[in-house]
């Protein structure tokens, strides 16, 4: 290095200042000198002191040793680099040193060793209590988990098979929107109908009953102590008292209504109490005695408004109501001022004697129309239909089953109307809202009837209201177009069935007309069933009393015998397919027809070899028997609970010492009512039954059903059980009277002939079948792009722009912005556009204001060419995994 710098300094002269011309200069030199550019390696000498090569010791440089200045240099640098280096951390960890000492001599002193406790023994205490939290807290989770799992089990036990979870239902008196029997509710007033089994009433057992009744009766009263329980029980002489006291406040309750209730506030206390407030509402149908345990709720809220000022009640401000006479309560209608009226309502009508009409019961009352509710009032006691007698409430509390019950309608929920006959006179009317239920309301006589069903629909807000306008059956069935659509296989062989029905007047709200279905199968003893053998089908050719040449023989040779007789009185069967009797003989399982059925039967169950218990044992009756030609119900293909004795009725046992319990099914069902209910709507919609079924509707519901051509067929049956076969109101005779009203009550009325002259149109083959042109369409992957706002179209149009759509079948439908619901038809186009699609039918959907709307268009009227101009736009995104 040295030899290096003294090359530089030699060769460059330094200016006045004692620096070279340039330091830049200078240090190229220096760089470019052959000492500095031949530093190729550098070596070690076993320490962290590193050595150039050109000055470790024994280089030769131009022939010359090399000095070893350089390498004592390096070393006196490292050396001094070294000591500096130990001089600057001696200074640099003094201050820390004398930090920590001083730290140390503080951490010694009494008061910090204080701290240092209070701290161990604080963290301790919350560490303790931590761990204490944290127990507590999985405690509480899992104790958490477990009753959710518990009750998470229960739900999953009740939803799998609600009949072992201890809870009891009944049968409701509506369907769901495909018209099937399969809601059913809790049944909070069950009876085990443990008294009327058919061995106690012949005598046998009873001291065994009467002591298990007893020791019953002791272990509810034990668990029902065990429940309310919650300081242990001491006698005191004050328990009298109190019992005392309470058993007068009772009797003073009876008697004089509610406590608390306001004597000035008008009413009669007496006779308050006993009437209830059922507002139903728009979901709500009138179901009698049936209805009295849910309304139990609202009649006690009405109940406890009614207390206090009259002023806080919404009273109903229409002059034709309450401007008569000399107060609110001289006018008979003052008990609609109990409801809640809606602004702008109006009184149109009312009707006196009108009779509700419900599976079990009847009330009758007075009926009052408005503009947008149905009101009614109960004047008579509640009727049991089975007895003719008033309903009497039992020991479990169902006292409100009894009580006369004011209800409430409201009319925008209305969708159907359809004429009802009752005890063969067209004077009833079934009022079916938007939840299924439906209302049966009998009037004095067919002019009354239209009178109500015409102002219903002049004078009144039905928005939803969609049947036609005639309440003849064969016009209802004329200008529908289920037949078509059936035939086309659109609907299904159920629902043409139970649409028949409806229209031909049969309804589940009067025991007397129940809807009817066919026997479907004949085959109940195969360990399988083949659906593609036309063996395992009964003959829909035939009515089931002719199911049998050798019975029918029988019957005809007795028919021969009935010279006597005019000819229109003249009958082949005696009793009838339909009956009370044959509803309650296939529901006797399930509430409310086990009830019923008891009543039939004076109070107890028939003998059991008389029940329903084995499917194959029953059709075997209806080929065999000449008084049992009962075809099934809708039930059969719905609803499977109707095999189970799921509420374990006493139904006591046959001759054979067989106890009789669920109904023994086919060996093809596997002992399961599901799998029965599964097969046997798989027959129903099979291709034989499909092929038949208008054979069967002839003599149901068609042109074989009376006349020449009933007898043809073998389908006659007594003549009280036609529509139109006697004029009660012109019997004179009291006793003839009752005579004949007994057997239309009892013995099954014929449906309401729907065709008189031709027979029913047969279905279509597979071959002929309409194929939907959105079959393959998934809603999920249906996209619909529509503008803000329409254009092309009037000023006035009766559409806003489209928010949803659906596809069914060859239809779209849209619900519009001003919530009007649009079917649109997909139809070929002159032109350059193949395809597009014109606006069938619009109605206005029920919105907040529905009611006020002023225009309704009709759901079977076609909108105007100059209101149906909208614009939208369909994406269609097919499944990747079809191959079209």
């Amino acid at each position: 290095l040295s030899c290096g710098l003294e090359e530089v300094t030699g060769a460059s002269t330094p200016k006045a200042g004692g620096d070279f011309q340039s330091k830049e200069a200078s240090l190229r030199a220096f760089l470019e000198n052959d000492w500095v550019s031949g530093f190729h390696d550098v070596e070690g000498d076993g320490s962290r002191l590193v050595i150039p090569e050109q000055i470790a010791n024994g280089q030769m440089h131009e022939g010359e040793a090399a000095s070893t200045r350089g390498r004592q240099a390096v070393e006196e640098l490292a050396a001094e680099s070294t000591a500096i280096i130990k001089e600057y951390a001696a200074l640099l960890n003094a201050p820390f040193t004398v930090y920590c000492e001083n730290q140390r001599k503080w951490a010694e002193t009494d008061a910090v060793r204080d701290r240092e406790y209070e701290g161990d023994v604080s963290v301790k205490r919350l560490s303790a209590k931590y761990r204490s939290d944290a127990a507590d807290s999985n405690k509480s989770i899992v104790s958490q988990f477990a009753l959710a799992s518990r009750r998470l089990t229960q739900i999953s036990r009740l939803a799998n098979d609600p009949w072992t979870a201890g809870r009891h239902w009944i049968l409701t008196s509506h369907t769901d929107l495909l018209y099937r029997r399969i809601v059913f509710r809790v049944n909070y007033f069950f009876d085990d109908h443990a008294d009327a089994s058919y061995e106690l009433t012949l005598g046998k057992e009873r001291e065994s009953h009467r002591r298990a009744q007893e020791a019953r009766k002791e272990r509810e009263m034990a668990e029902a102590v065990l429940r309310a329980a919650i300081v242990p029980y001491k006698e005191s002489a004050d328990d009298d008292v109190d019992a005392d006291i309470e058993e007068e406040a009772l009797e003073k309750s009876d008697k004089e209504g509610f406590l608390g209730w306001d004597v000035e506030s008008g009413e009669d206390s007496s006779d308050q109490p006993k009437h209830g407030i059922d507002e139903v509402g728009a979901e709500a149908g009138a179901d009698g005695d049936e209805g009295a345990g849910a309304s139990a709720d609202n009649e006690s809220d009405s109940q406890t408004a009614a207390v206090g000022d009259e002023s806080e009640w919404d009273q109903i401000e229409s002059t034709d109501v309450f401007n008569q006479g000399d107060g609110p309560d001289d006018y008979p209608l003052a008990w609609a001022r109990k409801f809640m009226w809606t602004e702008g309502e109006r009184f149109v009508h009312s009707f006196e004697s009108v009779v509700i009409v419900s599976i079990r019961s009847t009330r009758a009352g007075t009926l009052l129309l408005t503009s947008q509710s149905l009101y009614f009032h109960q004047t008579e006691d509640t009727i049991n239909v089975m007895t003719k007698e008033k309903m009497e409430g039992d020991s479990k509390n169902d006292s409100l089953a009894t009580d006369r019950i004011d209800s409430k309608w409201k009319l925008n929920r209305l969708t159907d109307v359809h004429g009802r006959r009752y005890m063969l006179k067209a004077q009833a009317l079934e009022l079916f809202f938007a939840n299924m239920e439906g209302l049966f309301l009998t009037f004095n006589g067919t002019k009354e009837r239209d009178s109500f069903h015409t102002k219903l629909r002049g004078n009144c807000k039905v928005p939803l209201l969609r049947s036609f306008k005639s309440l003849n059956p064969r016009v209802v069935f004329k200008r529908s177009k289920l037949t078509e659509l059936w035939r086309k296989r659109k609907i299904s062989n159920f629902q043409y069935i139970m649409a028949l029905n409806l229209m031909a007047g049969r309804t589940f709200n009067d025991i007397t007309q129940y809807p009817v279905f066919p026997w479907i199968l004949a085959d109940y003893t195969s360990e399988t069933l083949d659906l593609t053998d036309d063996k395992v089908y009964r003959d829909l050719t035939k009515p089931v009393g002719a199911l049998n040449p050798d019975r029918l023989a029988q019957l005809v040779d007795r028919y021969h015998d009935l010279d006597g007789f005019p000819e229109e009185e003249k009958f082949l069967y005696g009793s009838h397919y339909s009956s009370p009797g044959v509803v309650l003989h296939y529901l006797i399982r399930q509430e409310p027809y086990t009830s019923m059925h008891i009543a039939l039967q004076s109070g107890r169950f028939d003998c059991p070899d008389r029940l329903f218990f084995d499917m194959g044992g029953c059709w075997r009756s209806c080929n065999t028997s000449t008084s049992d030609v009962k075809e099934l119900l809708p039930e059969f293909f719905s609803c499977p609970e109707i095999f189970m004795n799921t509420n374990d009725f006493p139904l006591g046992e046959t001759q054979t010492k067989m106890s009789i319990d669920s109904v023994k099914l086919p060996p093809w069902a596997n002992g399961s009512p599901h799998e029965f209910i599964r097969l046997h709507r798989l027959a129903l919609e099979s291709d034989y039954v499909s092929s038949n079924l208008n054979h069967w509707i002839d003599l149901i519901f068609g042109y074989k059903q009376r006349g020449p051509a009933s007898l043809s067929a073998h389908n006659v049956f007594h003549y009280l059980s036609y529509e139109g076969s006697v004029d009660i109101d012109k019997v004179t005779d009291d006793l003839e009277r009752k005579a004949i009203e007994g057997h239309i009550q009892n013995f099954g009325q014929t449906p309401s002939q729907l065709i008189t002259k031709e027979p029913h149109p047969s279905r279509s083959f597979h071959d002929d079948e309409h194929i939907p042109l959105f079959q393959e369409v998934c809603l999920e992957n249906m996209r619909c792009d529509t503008p803000k706002k329409q254009f092309g179209g009037p000023k006035k149009s009766v559409v806003g722009a489209i928010i949803s759509m659906h596809a069914l079948g060859d239809s779209i439908l849209a619900i519009h912005s001003d919530l009007t619901l649009c079917s649109y038809k997909l139809q070929h186009a002159r032109g350059s556009v193949p395809f597009h699609f014109k606006i069938d039918r619009a109605r206005r959907l029920e919105g907040r204001n529905a009611s006020l709307f002023q225009k309704n268009l009709p759901l079977t009227s076609e909108l105007d060419e100059s209101e149906s101009h909208v614009s939208f736009a369909i994406a269609l995104c097919v499944n990747s995994r079809s191959s079209g």
